[in-house]
């Protein structure tokens, strides 16, 4: 959702120049403080700039939205990530959902929350579904693939010649589906495909379990937190993403952005077709959707030819580029 925030704006603000930012830069402790003072801040600046049209990145926001709506009239929007839709708390659902519903237009990031709207009572024509983009240059490398596995090697000071290797990147939470993955599918797998994962979270310690229950100490490999160089060579080096996601009750994925970060590397994904994933993935094109928790259907995409480099970069692009979407973005807008 920060990456979604600062992205929209940046490019938002390279087609009206009469865009004005306020954030949260503070992390979730300060939530309660900047919920109180952005309200005011917002005040002023419609009053101050003449505003027409309030955006708001975050459903948790809507309750402040309807009121400074009412206050000014001015056009409110807001877009819907997932988790703030879904989140299980009794007094959360009595109000946000209620308070969205007064609001001028809803903007989901996949059809599958756009759903979980309706569920809600959310009318269905004040919703647009626009996906989240990427900046399809971000996370490329120039060299050769042979060169970007070298130094992918030497950094992480592993083995990697005659290796295929599998990636996952995000949170290690039981959602993500990194623990099954490891404990049902690695197992039966060749041993010439390897698996790194790049990131930290609660299930790391029962994944580690997982690792040396199935004697992978050599093929898979918990990278935890790493910084932007690393994940880029990670993408431009891998030869499938891998997103073994499983439904968690109110905890969905909204859509899975790191899924069209590695397609803008030609990386091909294979993932669970569940939730907001399913939008961010052109099925035989960018990747591949295998039913949720299936092994043999994840083992018989892996194994899949692998689809061209060229044409996941190519349809990435075309899909789910900035400069595209921030267009749809100022239809909802004006």
């Amino acid at each position: 959702m920060e990456n979604y925030s600062y992205n929209l704006v940046k490019y938002f603000k390279k087609i009206n120049n009469e865009t004005y930012l306020i954030a949260n830069t503070k992390g979730n402790k300060f939530i309660p403080l900047f919920m109180f003072g952005s309200f005011f801040k917002a005040l002023y600046l419609i009053w101050k700039n003449k505003i027409t049209v309030l955006h708001l990145g975050d459903g948790m926001l809507a309750f402040e939205g309807k009121l400074i709506k009412k206050l000014t009239g001015v056009k409110t929007i807001i877009t819907i990530h997932g988790l703030d839709i879904t989140y299980k708390n009794r007094l959360y659902q009595k109000i946000i959902p209620k308070s969205i519903n007064k609001l001028d237009k809803v903007i989901c990031v996949s059809n599958n929350t756009k759903e979980q709207c309706i569920k809600r009572g959310i009318t269905e024509n004040k919703i647009v579904v626009l996906p989240n983009g990427i900046n399809p240059k971000e996370f490329v490398l120039k060299g050769t693939k042979k060169e970007l596995r070298e130094k992918l090697s030497k950094k992480l000071n592993l083995k990697l010649e005659n290796k295929k290797i599998l990636l996952t990147t995000g949170r290690l939470v039981e959602r993500k589906g990194v623990f099954w993955f490891v404990n049902e599918v690695m197992p039966k797998l060749s041993k010439d495909w390897i698996y790194l994962v790049s990131g930290e979270g609660e299930d790391r310690i029962k994944i580690e379990k997982s690792i040396k229950k199935n004697n992978l100490e050599k093929q898979v490999f918990l990278l935890g937190k790493t910084d932007f160089d690393t994940l880029k060579l990670l993408y431009n080096s891998a030869d499938l993403f891998i997103m073994p996601n499983i439904s968690v009750e109110g905890n969905i994925e909204g859509f899975g952005i790191v899924a069209i970060e590695a397609g803008s590397c030609g990386l091909p994904v294979i993932t669970s077709g569940i939730e907001g994933i399913k939008d961010a993935i052109i099925n035989g094109k960018t990747g591949y959707l295998a039913k949720e928790g299936d092994i043999k259907e994840f083992i018989n995409k892996i194994n899949l030819p692998s689809l061209n480099k060229e044409l996941v970069k190519k349809t990435t692009k075309k899909n789910f580029d900035w400069e595209r979407i921030i267009k749809e973005y100022k239809k909802v807008l004006e």
